[in-house]
């Protein structure tokens, strides 16, 4: 069972490459059910497909037109933000952690906006508000595919950077994927 497995999931790893139809999706989805797959890979895959599904779209909107929404638990227990009406206001002074460099990054290409957000029922008053073309998302895998639920409900193109390390407390995101993503052109 153990090889069926291997197989299967270097089979989905290989689709997840490609552009493919929701209808062979919700089949490997089913197959992955059936041979008790994990779950958590089940969703990095899906992020990944709708990363890639969407990676062109999102490259040709221009970073005027781009928000980039990050998880408040990326900071620091000791954070000095302020919570506001979209989440919290980075002190863009302080370098307790990369929160800061990022935004400075994330303006400096010309992004929009950059949220620190509280939770995803944020996102839609955001969306409303700034109505954004394309969003980055940094988040748990949940989060992001709930999030690419909005997005499509909004018309907005997302890219979703999963966190290494979820739980809400000093969590982890790979910085260096999500430099590479702000920079999709």
């Amino acid at each position: 069972m153990a090889s069926d497995e291997n197989f299967v999931m270097q089979i989905i790893n290989r689709l997840a490459k490609l552009k493919i139809s929701s209808i062979v999706l919700k089949k490997l989805e089913q197959l992955a059910v059936k041979l008790k797959i994990d779950e958590k890979e089940i969703l990095k895959l899906y992020v990944e497909l709708k990363n890639n599904a969407n990676k062109l779209k999102f490259s040709k909107i221009p970073f005027s037109k781009r928000i980039l929404l990050l998880p408040q638990c990326l900071r620091p227990r000791d954070c000095p933000a302020k919570l506001n009406e979209f989440g919290y206001e980075c002190n863009l002074s302080c370098i307790k952690c990369e929160i800061s460099r990022v935004i400075r990054y994330a303006k400096k290409l010309g992004y929009q906006e950059v949220f620190i957000i509280p939770g995803g029922s944020v996102v839609e008053k955001i969306f409303k508000k700034f109505k954004p073309k394309a969003c980055i998302g940094v988040a748990c895998l949940k989060e992001l595919i709930l999030g690419s639920f909005i997005t499509e409900k909004f018309n907005i193109i997302g890219q979703g950077i999963p966190l290494l390390r979820d739980g809400c407390v000093n969590t982890i995101v790979n910085w260096k994927d999500l430099y590479s993503c702000l920079n999709l052109r």
